[in-house]
């Protein structure tokens, strides 16, 4: 994917690898307070569980092209990004993401989010795509509305959004 500017500098999106598992996991651990307030995983993180799941998620693919990606900032591992819940029949997934805490409320959300639409939609053949947030997570839900994701309901404390093609 095409990096962009933002006023933190150059981000890109790039195919997730075990060899940025350590970078990942000290922004975790820097960032956890925020994280863990939506994304429960991130409370006991350890590194041995970032390079597991690093392991895994890198073979993720649908029809030959990578699923999940790490979000690059200024070359540094900030964050991440992903489809999953992949409905092939469809031509569905949900986007999730995480960035750390010192990136936050500088657009690089919204723009790493422009670009998985832009690739989920022309790369992977796409109908629609979702997102799930906790209600009361407000930034992620001006993610969903600058990305011109819809209301498409609820699950619990969980809103949730679809972006169609």
């Amino acid at each position: 994917m095409k990096a962009f500017q933002t006023a933190a500098g150059k981000v890109q999106l790039l195919p997730a690898q075990t060899k940025y598992a350590a970078a990942i996991y000290q922004k975790i651990a820097e960032s956890r307070s925020d994280l863990e307030s939506f994304l429960p995983w991130a409370k006991e993180l350890t590194l041995k569980d970032e390079k597991d799941f690093l392991y895994r998620e890198k073979e993720r693919e649908f029809e030959g092209h990578p699923l999940v990606f790490i979000i690059n900032v200024n070359g540094l591992p900030s964050g991440m990004i992903d489809i999953h819940d992949v409905n092939e029949e469809e031509r569905t997934g949900a986007i999730g993401y995480w960035l750390a805490s010192e990136y936050h409320n500088q657009g690089i959300t919204s723009l790493a989010v422009d670009q998985l639409l832009v690739y989920a939609f022309k790369n992977l053949d796409f109908r629609s795509t979702f997102l799930e947030i906790d209600e009361n997570n407000k930034a992620s839900q001006r993610v969903a509305e600058k990305n011109g994701f819809s209301p498409a309901g609820r699950k619990k404390n969980m809103l949730l959004f679809e972006r169609k093609r």
